[in-house]
C-alpha cells in the first residue's frame, strides 16, 4: 500500500519529511513523493491531473480556496478531540465557509533580524530602518536590508508596508484603496532600497531561500525573515550565529506595525479522503511530535501542548523570541479568502517589481495595481 504526496519544499520544511520513513516503518505504508517544490511551482502542480492522483498535499490558508475543487473537508474525518489541541484562531484560518480544508502545520509571520555587531538598537519605524540601512550599507560586501525581490515574497513585503502606511489592498468588498499617500510611501520605500543600492541588484531574482543565505553569510545588516530559518542561523557553522538578534517589524507612517502571514497546512484530496492510510499520514504529519521537531527548527507551532513544552524548555533568549513571535501574530495581516487570490499574487508582484526598479512611475504602478486587483476580483483577467 502506498500514499502519494505533494509537498512544499525548502530548508524551512524538509526536516519534517525525513520523518516519513518513521511513518512507513510504523504503518507499513509507503509514501511516494509525487512533487516537491516552492509555492509557485506547487500551486501550478495542484492544478494538474497528476495532483488528483495524490492523496495528501501541502497547501496554505491563502491558497486553499483556489484549490477547493481538489481538496475535501475534513470535519467528518477528524474528531473534535483530535482538533482540540490546535489554536482555534488557526483552525479558523484553515476553514472555508465554515468547513475545515486543512490541518495546520504552523503559522508564519516574519520578524526583523539584525546584526548586533553593526546595530545597537533595532529601528522603531520603517523610515528609521531606511536611514539605518543607509549608514551600514557597504556594497558589495555588506548591504543594508534584504527582502525577497520577486513573487509572493515581494508582494507580501509590499502588502505589509502598504497596510502599515494606511493603504488597503483589500477592503470588505475586495476593492483596493492604495492610490494614496500610504501606497506611494510603500512603493517609494521599495524603490529607495533598490535605487540607492541598499539591496543587491540580484535581488530581483531572489525568493526566500536566497535572501536567507545572504544574511546568514554575513552580507547584510538586516532582513525580514521567517521562523523556520532560525535554527540555520544558530547552527554551529553559521557566520552570524552569535551576531544577530530579533525584533518586531517597525511601525509604518500611521504608527502601526503589520506583518503578512498565514498558516501552512496539510490537506487531503478527494482520492485521499477515501483511503484510511492517507488520513493516517495526515495525522502523523501534524502530530505533536512532528510540530515539536519543526519548533526546534524555529517554526511556530499551532498546538497548545507543543507551545507549552517549548516555552517551559526555552532559554531566556529563546523565550524572548517566542514572545516576539506571539506579539507579531497579534499584528498579522491575513489575506482574504477568495478563489482568485493566487492570481492576485502572481499578477501583482511583477507590477510591484517594475515600480521598485524604476521602470514604471509610482503613481502609474498604483493605478495599474488597482485595476489589476479590480479586474481579477471581477473575473475579468484575460
Amino acid at each position: 500500500m502506498s500514499v502519494r504526496v505533494a509537498l512544499i519544499g525548502g530548508p524551512m520544511y524538509n526536516a519534517l519529511y525525513k520523518r516519513i520513513e518513521q511513518f512507513t516503518h510504523q504503518s507499513g505504508v509507503q509514501a511516494d513523493v509525487a512533487f516537491i517544490g516552492d509555492h509557485p511551482a506547487l500551486n501550478s502542480f495542484l492544478t494538474t491531473e497528476a495532483a488528483a492522483d495524490c492523496h495528501v498535499v501541502s497547501t496554505h490558508t491563502k491558497y486553499a480556496p483556489s484549490q477547493r475543487g481538489l481538496l475535501v473537508p475534513l470535519d467528518e474525518l477528524l474528531t473534535s478531540d483530535e482538533l482540540s489541541d490546535f489554536m482555534p484562531s488557526i483552525l479558523e484560518l484553515a476553514r472555508i465557509d465554515g468547513q475545515l480544508y486543512g490541518v495546520p502545520r504552523n503559522i508564519d509571520v516574519r520578524l526583523l533580524h539584525y546584526r548586533t555587531d553593526l546595530i545597537d538598537q533595532p529601528p522603531a519605524t520603517w523610515d528609521e530602518l531606511l536611514d539605518l540601512a543607509r549608514r551600514v550599507n557597504r556594497p558589495p560586501e555588506q548591504y543594508g536590508f534584504l527582502f525577497p525581490g520577486k513573487e509572493s515574497g515581494l508582494f507580501g513585503t509590499f502588502y505589509e508596508l502598504a497596510e502599515s502606511a494606511g493603504a488597503r489592498l483589500f477592503s470588505h468588498d475586495l476593492t483596493p484603496d492604495i492610490e494614496n499617500d500610504g501606497g506611494r510611501w510603500a512603493l517609494g520605500f521599495l524603490r529607495a532600497c533598490y535605487a540607492e543600492g541598499l539591496v543587491p541588484p540580484e535581488i530581483v531574482a531572489w525568493h526566500y531561500d536566497e535572501v536567507h543565505q545572504w544574511f546568514r553569510t554575513g552580507r547584510a545588516a538586516m532582513v525580514g525573515d521567517w521562523p523556520g530559518y532560525y535554527a540555520d542561523y544558530c547552527a554551529a557553522d553559521s557566520p552570524v550565529r552569535e551576531r544577530f538578534a530579533l525584533a518586531l517589524y517597525p511601525n509604518g507612517p500611521i504608527g502601526v506595525s503589520r506583518v503578512y502571514g498565514g498558516s501552512h497546512t496539510f490537506a487531503l484530496t478527494r482520492r485521499g479522503a477515501e483511503q484510511t492510510e492517507a488520513v493516517a499520514l495526515l495525522r502523523f504529519l501534524t502530530s505533536p511530535e512532528q510540530q515539536l521537531l519543526e519548533a526546534e527548527q524555529g517554526s511556530t507551532p499551532v498546538r497548545f501542548s507543543v507551545m507549552r513544552h517549548i516555552e517551559q524548555q526555552a532559554t531566556p533568549r529563546e523565550r524572548q523570541r517566542w514572545e516576539a513571535l506571539s506579539a507579531a501574530i497579534e499584528r498579522v495581516v491575513i489575506p482574504p479568502k477568495f478563489e482568485q487570490y493566487p492570481l492576485v499574487e502572481q499578477t501583482l508582484w511583477t507590477t510591484v517589481q517594475q515600480a521598485m526598479i524604476g521602470s514604471i512611475e509610482i503613481d502609474d504602478a498604483l493605478h495599474l495595481l488597482t485595476v489589476q486587483i479590480t479586474n481579477i476580483v471581477a473575473g475579468d483577467h484575460e
